[in-house]
């Protein structure tokens, strides 16, 4: 039987064959570490930065080139094989039914959001075209999220997208994030901070499981001892805390995670950002960020509001000392 090469693959193996060291570091130092650039075949063709656009089933459809970090010109920053037509660069990983999936503005920021295990896709022909022939690409994600770039373009990139998927949620980054390479290179922030971003993401779903539960708070006799409380409850982020036990991802407008309360398997726990609490449909548990110490860490009161001004500087429940 004759074989059929697959020559785009070829060629893909090829050019990361020739990615040179310095430019393996400057990859590095946009947020894209080695293993994403290995599992991407990322290569060079002697000017420009090879980008592999393979199709559902891994096969390579054709190639994105963007500029070397050398390069002053003022050619554009990405382009296209002549015979590539528009494609989602990551339609292999919607092959797969994921639970949810960013769709983001360019194919370096999706493979920042990858190496930070978000499941991700972008439209090889910018921004502001998405095809309507996609739609079926995300009918088994349950969760969709539209992040481009903080911008007026993006922003009305965003709308176009939501026009089409209607179900999709517009995540806005924070000013001081120009895009997704921005926000966790150049301003270090965590997998947790994007987990927020897409919690607060604008929906028009009513869900009755992103409603915070009615938490009765212990309230000491002593003033001094009340707002002390009270100020570590509204300056101390509860999903900081919950992070030291459990991996909370964004559902809805809640974070959920696996309840360090009991043996889960449901992911039944929740928190709620923007009331800094916290509920378990399994086990019954809730309460806000003093209440989960004393319970997880068997503390009294006063030892969790001890806890709690330690984390604001360490961030260590307990001291290393």
């Amino acid at each position: 039987m004759l074989n059929i090469i697959n020559w785009p693959r070829v060629r893909a193996e090829k050019f990361h064959n020739f990615l040179p060291e310095e430019i393996r570091s400057y990859l590095k130092g946009r947020g894209i570490p080695a293993t994403i650039i290995e599992r991407h075949l990322l290569g060079w063709n002697g000017e420009r930065i090879t980008i592999p656009v393979f199709g559902p089933k891994r096969q390579v459809l054709g190639f994105r080139y963007a500029k070397s970090p050398t390069d002053i010109s003022d050619t554009p920053e990405v382009i296209s094989d002549p015979k590539l037509d528009a494609q989602l660069y990551g339609a292999e990983m919607l092959a797969r039914k994921p639970y949810r999936v960013v769709i983001c503005d360019g194919e370096f920021n999706r493979l920042v959001l990858e190496a930070n295990d978000f499941t991700a896709v972008t439209s090889t022909a910018g921004a502001d075209v998405f095809l309507e022939e996609w739609a079926p690409y995300f009918e088994a994600v349950k969760h969709v999220y539209v992040c481009f770039n903080r911008d007026r373009v993006g922003e009305i990139a965003a709308k176009k997208v939501q026009s089409i998927l209607p179900r999709a949620r517009i995540v806005m980054l924070p000013a001081c994030a120009l895009d997704v390479t921005d926000f966790f290179v150049f301003q270090e922030k965590t997998r947790l901070d994007f987990e927020i971003l897409l919690a607060s993401a604008s929906s028009d779903e009513n869900d009755p499981s992103d409603t915070p539960p009615t938490v009765r708070e212990f309230r000491p006799l002593l003033k001094s001892i009340r707002q002390r409380a009270e100020g570590l409850r509204k300056g101390v982020k509860l999903h900081d805390i919950v992070e030291q036990y459990a991996t909370l991802q964004a559902r809805g407008q809640r974070l959920v995670a696996h309840c360090p309360f009991h043996d889960d398997r449901e992911l039944s726990f929740s928190v709620y950002p923007a009331t800094n609490t916290y509920a378990c449909s399994g086990c019954g548990a809730k309460g806000d960020v003093v209440q989960f110490l004393m319970d997880k860490e068997s503390m009294t009161f006063s030892q969790a509001l001890d806890a709690l001004e330690r984390f604001e500087f360490t961030y260590e429940i307990y001291g290393t000392g």
